[in-house]
Order: C-alpha cells, then sequence, then structure tokens
C-alpha cells in the first residue's frame, strides 16, 4: 500500500506520519492478519498506527465559506444543492461515500483498540495515543449520526462470517450514547494540549471535551426540539434533556480548566487573526487544527487567495448582527446610512468588520500588502468586482479566514482550525438556556468572554430578556422561547458564521424547512457599487487602466441584476427571481440522508436482513 499523499502533522521536530518504513509494514501485515505479528506491543506502535489515522479527521477545511451555501448565511452565483430539492423524487442513492469512508475508518479504529490487551506495558504515553483512538472513533460515528441517524453500531473488526455484518440500524439516541462514552475514555485517557504526551497539534483533552459538547447538543437539541414539533424524526420517549446535562458537565471542566483564555489578535483584526496562523500549537482557545508547512511538501488549496472569494454572506445574516450598542436594530439607538456600506458595517458588532471587507479600510491590496501582494493581481478599490464570477457578485465580500500569506491559492500554509474554545462556550451557554439554569454569570463565562475580545458591549440576560422584539422563526429564532435563547442563537451565528454550523443547527432545531424554504436570498445594496464601477474617473484612480472599463461597468439584466434595491446574484435562475420559488427541501425527508441502495441490498440479499430506510426515502 503506497499512500500518494503524505499527512504529515509536525511541531517543533516532533514529526508524527504514515511514513514509508509504517507503509512496507502494512504491506507485509495486512490489516486481518496483523494479530499473528508482534505489533501492538509497545506505545511507539499505538503512535504509529495511530498516526495513520489522524487523515480521516483532519481532512476537511473547517473555515470554508462554500459550505453554507444554500442556507440563509451565504450565497454564490451558483445555488447550494442541499436546499434545491423541488424535483426530488425520494430515490434513494445507491451508493454514499460518507457511509463507505466513515465505515471503513471506524474498522480501522476497531483494529486498534481491539489490540489493547496486547501492550506488554500499558503507559501514559500508550494511554495518550489509545485516547486518540477513542476520540476519532467517536468523531466518525458523530459524522454518521448527522447524516443519517441511528446506524449499526459497530466496535469490534468483522470477518466475512461475522453475524454482525448484518447488524440491523441501532437508535441514534445509543448511537449518541456510544459517542459519548468513546469520548468520556478519550477524556480520561488524554493530556491537556502541550503536556505530556499531547504535543500539538496532536489531539488533547480539551479537543474530546469541547467536541463531546458538539455532539451532546446536537443530539439533545435535536430530540428537544424534534419531540416538541412531533416530526419524523423524533426519538420516541427521549427529550434530550440527559444530553443537555451532558454538555454542562464537558463545559464546566473545560472551562474550569481553560477560564477565559481565548485568542486576541491586534488591534483592529481581534477576531480575523485567529483564522489566518500558520501555527496554532501556541494559541490559546485553538485545540484541534490541521498542520500544513511546503517545505514538507504538506500544502492544500484554500479559500481563494487574496484575490477574491467566490461569494459573499447575505443581507439577512449582515442584517442579523447587533448594532454596536449590543442590541437588536429594532430597539437600538445607533443610526447609520444603509446606502453606504461602511456606515452600515461601523455601526454593528465589530465582528462583523473583521467577517466582511469594509470600504473603510481602503483600497484592498492596501491593507493586504503586509502580507503578499504578487504583481500579477489586477484587482484594486475597495469595492468587490461584481463583474467577476468568481467573486459570487453578492458585495459582501468575505474577510474572515482569507489568506493573507500569498496570492496563490494553492501550496496554502495557512493551518486549518478543526475545534476551538468559542464553539464550547456557545455549545455550554446555549445547552443551560434550553435547560432553563442559565444565569448572568453563566453568560459572563461564555458569551461575554467571545465579546470582551473584539470590545463589543457584554450580554446582560436582564436586559435582553425586557426588549420588545420579535424573533422569526424564519431568521433561526424560537418565538416560543426566552429572548436570552434567541440572543445566544444570534451570537452563535455572529461568532461561528461561515464555520460549517448552520445547516446542522436548523435540522436540531427542527426549523430547517422554516428558514429555507422560499428563501430567495439577497446580497448588500447595488447603487454604491454601481457608483463606483461606472465612474470611470474613480475605476482609473483605483489603478485599472483604460482597457479594462467597459468589462467592469455595470448593466442591470445583462451583467447584474438586483431584487429591490439590493445585489441579486442568482438572477438569471428564475427561482431566485421576485415571483420565483426560493429554496425547497421537504420537511419530511430532508434532515436526514438516505441510507444507501447498495447497503439494503446487500443486507437482503445476502443476510435476509432488513436494513430500513430514513424517512421519505424508497
Amino acid at each position: 500500500m503506497k499512500l500518494k499523499i503524505l499527512y504529515t502533522l509536525v511541531i517543533t521536530g516532533l514529526f508524527f506520519s504514515i511514513t514509508a518504513c509504517d507503509e512496507e509494514f502494512l504491506d507485509r501485515y495486512p490489516e486481518d492478519s496483523m494479530s499473528d505479528a508482534t505489533f501492538f506491543t509497545k506505545s511507539s506502535d499505538f503512535k504509529t498506527y495511530v498516526n495513520g489515522l489522524y487523515s480521516s479527521v483532519l481532512g476537511a477545511r473547517h473555515v470554508t465559506s462554500a459550505g453554507e451555501n444554500g442556507t440563509d448565511n451565504f450565497l454564490m452565483e451558483t445555488t447550494g444543492g442541499n436546499e434545491m430539492k423541488h424535483s426530488e423524487s425520494g430515490a434513494a442513492d445507491e451508493t454514499n461515500n460518507t457511509w463507505n469512508n466513515n465505515y471503513d475508518n471506524i474498522r480501522k479504529v476497531n483494529y486498534v483498540l481491539n489490540s489493547i490487551d496486547k501492550l506488554e506495558a500499558r503507559d501514559e504515553e500508550a494511554d495518550q495515543y489509545i485516547g486518540e483512538a477513542y476520540f476519532i472513533r467517536a468523531w466518525h460515528y458523530f459524522t454518521l449520526l448527522q447524516t443519517f441517524g441511528g446506524v449499526p453500531y459497530i466496535d469490534e473488526v468483522l470477518g466475512t462470517d461475522s453475524e454482525a455484518l448484518f447488524k440491523t440500524r441501532d437508535s441514534r439516541d445509543f448511537i449518541a450514547s456510544k459517542i459519548i462514552e468513546d469520548l468520556d475514555m478519550a477524556i480520561e485517557l488524554m493530556n491537556w494540549k502541550n503536556e505530556g504526551f499531547a504535543v500539538a497539534p496532536r489531539i488533547n483533552k480539551e479537543s474530546a471535551l469541547a467536541f463531546k459538547t458538539r455532539v451532546a447538543l446536537y443530539e439533545g437539541s435535536w430530540e428537544y426540539y424534534h419531540g416538541r414539533k412531533n416530526t419524523l424524526f423524533k426519538v420516541e420517549g427521549n427529550d434530550g434533556l440527559d444530553f443537555l446535562r451532558e454538555v454542562v458537565d464537558a463545559g464546566d471542566l473545560l472551562i474550569a480548566h481553560q477560564g477565559d483564555n481565548i485568542d486576541k489578535g491586534s488591534a483592529g483584526f481581534e477576531y480575523w487573526d485567529l483564522f489566518n496562523q500558520q501555527d496554532y500549537s501556541s494559541h490559546e482557545g485553538v485545540f484541534l487544527y490541521k498542520h500544513f508547512d511546503i517545505l514538507l511538501e504538506v500544502s492544500t488549496q484554500h479559500n481563494g487567495g487574496i484575490v477574491s472569494y467566490y461569494g459573499g454572506l447575505t443581507k439577512d445574516a449582515v442584517y442579523n448582527y447587533l448594532m454596536a450598542d449590543g442590541k437588536p436594530e429594532a430597539v437600538s439607538s445607533e443610526t447609520y446610512d444603509y446606502t453606504q456600506l461602511s456606515s452600515l458595517i461601523a455601526a454593528r458588532d465589530p465582528r462583523l468588520d473583521q467577517t466582511i471587507y469594509s470600504p473603510a479600510r481602503g483600497d484592498f491590496y492596501d491593507i493586504m500588502s503586509q502580507y503578499f501582494v504578487p504583481a500579477e493581481n489586477t484587482t484594486k478599490g475597495p469595492y468587490q468586482d461584481l463583474t467577476n464570477s468568481f467573486t459570487g457578485r453578492g458585495g459582501y465580500k468575505v474577510w474572515k479566514g482569507m489568506l493573507a500569506h500569498q496570492g496563490n491559492r494553492s501550496g496554502d500554509q495557512q493551518d486549518e482550525i478543526m475545534i476551538r474554545y468559542a464553539e464550547a462556550l456557545l455549545n455550554y451557554a446555549e445547552a443551560k438556556a434550553i435547560l432553563g439554569t442559565i444565569s448572568q454569570t453563566d453568560i459572563d463565562k461564555t458569551v461575554n468572554v467571545l465579546r470582551d475580545r473584539v470590545g463589543m458591549v457584554d450580554l446582560n440576560m436582564g436586559e435582553a430578556n425586557s426588549w420588545s422584539v420579535t424573533y422569526d422563526v424564519s431568521d433561526g429564532y424560537d418565538p416560543a422561547a426566552d429572548n436570552i435563547l434567541n440572543e445566544i442563537r444570534r451570537e452563535r451565528r455572529v461568532e461561528l458564521i461561515l464555520e460549517n454550523f448552520r445547516r446542522m443547527d436548523l435540522r436540531r432545531w427542527a426549523i430547517y424547512e422554516d428558514v429555507v424554504n422560499g428563501n430567495k436570498p439577497v446580497g448588500a445594496y447595488y447603487q454604491e457599487f454601481e457608483d463606483f464601477w461606472n465612474d470611470d474617473t474613480r475605476v482609473l484612480a483605483a489603478g485599472y487602466d483604460q482597457s479594462q472599463l467597459a468589462s467592469l461597468r455595470l448593466t442591470l439584466g445583462t451583467n447584474i441584476d438586483i431584487t429591490g434595491e439590493d445585489i441579486n446574484p442568482l438572477w438569471r435562475n428564475a427561482d431566485f427571481t421576485p415571483a420565483g420559488r426560493g429554496y425547497y427541501i421537504d420537511p419530511d425527508r430532508d434532515y436526514l440522508l438516505s441510507i444507501p441502495r447498495n447497503e439494503i441490498n446487500f443486507y437482503e440479499t445476502e443476510g435476509g436482513v432488513t436494513l430500513e430506510q430514513n424517512p421519505g426515502w424508497f
């Protein structure tokens, strides 16, 4: 087995990798016969094996806007396929890589966990790597849970004649409980970050605690809200409260260790800096990340370079940000000019200014020149080029996570955050709010830790609950809940925007269709952009030449269009015109994906067993 891609994680001389030697070992001893070899007798054997499992966890970008396309957070000039289900028949996919790949990786983890008894001497080092294996198995089962709901639970290496090959689906509640069990083992066995054998970027105790809050909040809130709404996806006999208490238990331990230690960037970049680092080994609040080093030929293709992002925030997402005085616009005394993007941004939560690019910062490449500006770049000025399809044409240019170290998207060395403290704090606050046990003290050690970092006004629980504000379900809120719960939902959307949480949040809150169906997202106020790009004097002053002017001019109905006063990047699609249908999902089907037909057929033909399909699929 020769891998074409070598995943290497490096920190201050520590190399843990799938080396050529390791590959040769696996060539000599296939997985099913390794138990006959003298392997897994030493801590170093476990380290070697677990190193090879890392790529399955650290394989996808965490901060990437395209993953939220189709939600109410993000738009491009192409629609998000997850939310365009008008013509979906309900026919199940024949196969599914999420199913196949995660079960393949679970089998690999089971192999190492089934070999623990072979250790000649179990020590702290071995415990670290065993804990990592438990974490990785939990990671893969959680992916299956989010995608399919309940699945067959396997915790042993199966032979070709094993009866468990035809094991029926376990309940989602059971799967979630087993994930929590694995994470509890990981928490018990692993060291804190950069202590003992958990030298960054290895998986550590903080990662397991934070991930436990994610899993427990997901399942707890799923059971709670789907049960209240009586959907097809409810869990009979379970209200989710036990899982929500697990969030609190894990959060208490993590907060006791981490306190208010969280990364804070330089002035004006307190939030933005977090997502643009090449090494998170010493960063407070970044627990798990994927490290890249081009010298080791380990790099990635990043979000879009400093040239342009390939989409932008929706107007709905931008206007969701609180005003600078910490209040919703309906009860705020802040004023601004909505026709001027800089004014709109300056009047709101400082994180907005560090999430989308404000013309007030000046020409884009002036601010970026402190990092790297390739000579071939031609896009200039403070406004997004709306004629370039790669930018998404929405006007709200993404700034968060922008690759700042180079102009070429390839060969990127910017580390990828997988788990960070901020999410765990918000998980904790939300769980306590649902349970009805949240206090101002809880708010101060969670939400306000995040706000203090950027100089945002603190959230006061009593004041927030007194606001006369309408929380609309179409915006992702719970109209029946106290204001404080909805403000925590708002905080989550703001802090974690573009980190691929929004779709799963809408699903676990049982409001996916309420937010998505009929949604026709728009971007920024249009006229400001026309005033710039159609003014030859301003465009030439920004550094363009005469030959480029015609291609940059905006002409409604030709290279751009609007809905009302706002840019509509999807104007060529009839579903997103004023009379169009907008996005659509089937609320009785699209909360989960289909169980692959080939798995169902295999169970039926080879085992005489029925593998149940998810609601709405056939």
